[in-house]
């Protein structure tokens, strides 16, 4: 594909170096040191020009498969996908925002734009489901179904066989998506053995999810609904995900050491969290706070000051506790350090974007466990072939992932289904190495 990327930040490099590999890709940005760094890492053309100037396009491509805009302005991204269709023929806009304002369907049809990436509202959404399945870790929505894509972390005091047993009676509502033991992701087949502390990605159905409440938690840990939360950090992920607690009628606290933040997330939240400014630690509040807290989330852009608030907030026994990562390189530390993580702005910003890229109205797409999994989904319809015929996979794509169908409320092994009928959806969880291969197999041969 012939690419353009608007805005050389941390986003729109890691873009440029996903994609760089299999297509043509040109980055765009007026900052030199940004250019210079793309050009000394990266296998892509670096353009130092002004994004909002029509003259610095002229002499690119006039034809253009993929236009990304992902600066941190919202006007200077909507004022780009104007000017680019001006300049070249685009076949596909996709473009990064921070207000919601303008990610309505009506400005996009105006403005020829097919997807927007609004990421704080984005990462904002996990906790509407962390509030009613306590015990899992991280939770995504997907495509064509009910089914969410959970993690778990398994407890100490189960054994292997209890563990395959329990996990044995939800046959039909649950599959396995991935594993990361002892620092090591990978995709189990079906007979793989779970151990005690693996953390468990699991395809599954809501009941099927509270039934695992038991292989999670001791006793009496989250074993009552959560009703309040502490939220570190008053910037725009934080009033996104209070926003979402209290339409779960979560009782909310926000806080920030900055009190223009703090200003900012009253007016936004009208009233209904308390906003406070505070310079103190994790323990102080904790102890201060009007209510015993059930839910303590650091949301802040310091992955570090996270990590900190994370730990103290955990020696005070609040029962769950998670970190947003806003840093690549911090996610497999967080999870080491037993710190559930959500995604944070810029991550969510990079993997929403690849996940729209490679999804399309045959196929979608996520990324799980900090990038290392996909789940990739393609649904039969009337036109498929397969209705009435049975999957056959090669052993080259076999090998690289675990493949089930889901039909309505059930989950089968893909052997186990004997022809397709129309709306059953092939589901693959594959290692992030694997997914080409998988991806391109379903897109060609389903």
């Amino acid at each position: 594909m012939q690419v353009i990327i608007a805005g050389a930040g941390k986003v729109g490099y890691n873009i440029a170096k996903h994609l760089m590999h299999n297509n043509s890709v040109t980055i765009i940005d007026q900052n030199e040191y940004a250019i210079q760094n793309i050009h000394e890492n990266l296998d892509v053309l670096g353009i130092c020009g002004n994004i909002e100037n029509p003259h610095t396009y002229l002499g690119i491509n006039p034809h253009i498969d993929l236009f990304i805009a992902v600066t941190d302005s919202d006007e200077v991204n909507l004022l780009s996908s104007l000017i680019i269709d001006n300049i070249a023929t685009v076949k596909r806009k996709i473009i990064r925002l921070k207000n919601n304002f303008f990610a309505s369907d009506q400005v996009k049809t105006k403005l020829n734009i097919n997807d927007t990436i609004v990421p704080s509202f984005e990462a904002a959404q996990p906790f509407k489901y962390l509030v009613d399945f306590s015990h899992a870790h991280n939770a995504k929505a997907l495509a064509f179904t009910k089914a969410l894509l959970v993690s778990i972390r398994l407890k100490d005091d189960f054994t292997p066989r209890m563990i395959s047993t329990f996990i044995g009676e939800l046959n039909g509502e649950l599959a396995v998506a991935g594993m990361e033991r002892h620092k090591q992701f990978f995709v189990p087949k079906p007979v793989e053995t779970m151990l005690p502390n693996d953390l468990v990605y699991l395809f599954a159905f809501p009941s099927a999810i509270l039934s695992l409440r038991s292989l999670a938690c001791e006793n009496n840990e989250l074993s009552t609904p959560i009703k309040n939360c502490v939220i570190f950090g008053a910037d725009s992920l934080g009033i996104e995900i209070a926003k979402v607690l209290l339409k779960k009628g979560i009782d909310v606290q926000i806080m920030d050491k900055n009190i223009e933040l703090c200003r900012k997330a009253n007016i936004e939240l009208k009233n209904k969290a308390t906003v406070l400014k505070t310079t103190y630690d994790a323990d102080h509040i904790v102890n201060k706070t009007r209510f015993d807290t059930d839910m303590f989330i650091a949301a802040t852009k310091n992955d570090e000051y996270n990590i900190t608030k994370c730990i103290e907030a955990k020696q005070k026994g609040i029962k769950k506790i998670i970190g947003i990562n806003n840093d690549i390189a911090y996610s497999s530390l967080m999870r080491n350090l037993n710190i559930e993580v959500v995604r944070g702005e810029k991550i969510n910003a990079y993997y929403s974007i690849l996940e729209r890229i490679h999804s399309n109205n045959i196929l979608t797409q996520k990324k799980f466990c900090g990038g290392e999994g996909s789940v990739i989904m393609r649904k039969i319809d009337a036109t498929s072939s397969l209705i009435g015929e049975k999957l056959h996979l090669p052993d080259k794509v076999d090998d690289k992932g675990h493949f089930i169908i889901l039909r309505g409320n059930d989950i089968y092994e893909y052997r186990l289904i004997p022809t397709f009928e129309c709306d059953d959806v092939i589901v693959a969880f594959t290692k992030e190495s694997d997914f080409e291969v998988v991806a391109k197999w379903l897109q060609q041969n389903v």
